[in-house]
């Protein structure tokens, strides 16, 4: 009885892990495959050719220069990325020791650390995201505990809760914003719009102002959905799911729905108060 009690616990400790891993760990896959297939950026002339980008990012030693020149070489850029879509893919597999999983989400997030001063111009916040979720699985299964593991779940869905809320309030001071001009605004550039979607703005600025502010509202408010043991949490992820899916559709921010869903478990875990059993 007591050894079912505990296989139970450990399963449900490890499953917003787990997703957490799989999904972020798709983000990474996704990450490196598409800069394996696409080097003009790092050819010469290139928006990262490396003849420009290394005066952007100096290192405080020879030594580590060194090294960053060395991860510079299109050749060794290349293995690294294989390397970290391997990586991936193990998390992604159905792999259950705790070691194995441990190791790669080590990688990955080491990885990306030393892979970041190549691709200076062109990460986002996808990128941010992924990490933290690799390195509090890293460390949380480090210690080979529940305790360890249900600390990264929390750590993970607190995160998120806080960049959310972070980017709405970060918003709230932008006089686009407020006077719900900024989506409009966004749709119109040619890095992050899409035209179709620019003219039925255009053409219906009372639902464009309308969407406008309630982006704002749901980033602002998230945190307030952890009140009354997270009632209205799943309704809110839901919201933002759709969100980050309307996202990959219009500004091309594919990786972004990857990341942020891979956090939505713990971030539900954390609001039901079920850390210690999740």
């Amino acid at each position: 009885m007591l050894s079912r009690l505990r296989r139970a616990a450990e399963s449900a400790c490890a499953k917003p892990l787990t997703t957490a891993e799989r999904l972020s760990a798709a983000t990474h896959l996704l990450s490196s495959l598409e800069y394996l297939v696409r080097r003009t950026d790092r050819e010469p002339g290139g928006l990262n050719d490396w003849t420009h980008t290394r005066s952007q990012v100096p290192a405080k030693t020879k030594a580590m220069q060194a090294v960053k020149d060395f991860i510079a070489r299109e050749p060794v850029t290349q293995a690294l990325h294989g390397s970290r879509a391997l990586a991936a893919a193990v998390l992604i597999s159905p792999v259950k020791s705790n070691k194995v999983r441990m190791v790669a989400n080590a990688y990955l997030a080491g990885s990306q650390l030393l892979i970041y001063p190549r691709h200076l111009f062109g990460t986002d916040g996808s990128d941010q995201v992924s990490f933290l979720v690799q390195t509090a699985a890293a460390l949380g299964r480090a210690g080979g505990t529940d305790a360890t593991r249900t600390a990264a779940v929390q750590f993970i869905g607190a995160q998120t809760v806080l960049s959310y809320g972070a980017s709405g309030w970060a918003k709230l001071p932008g006089d686009a914003w407020r006077s719900g001009d900024a989506l409009a605004k966004i749709m119109r550039t040619q890095t992050y719009g899409d035209e179709w979607f620019y003219h039925q703005l255009e053409k219906y600025p009372a639902v464009s102002r309308a969407v406008c502010h309630t982006v704002l509202a749901l980033e602002c408010g998230f945190p307030l959905l952890l009140l009354k043991k997270g009632k209205y949490i799943d309704a809110g992820l839901l919201v933002m799911g759709a969100f980050h899916i309307a996202n990959a559709r219009f500004m091309g921010l594919s990786r972004f729905a990857w990341a942020f869903a891979s956090t939505y478990p713990s971030v539900r875990a954390l609001a039901k108060g079920t850390g210690e059993a999740a």
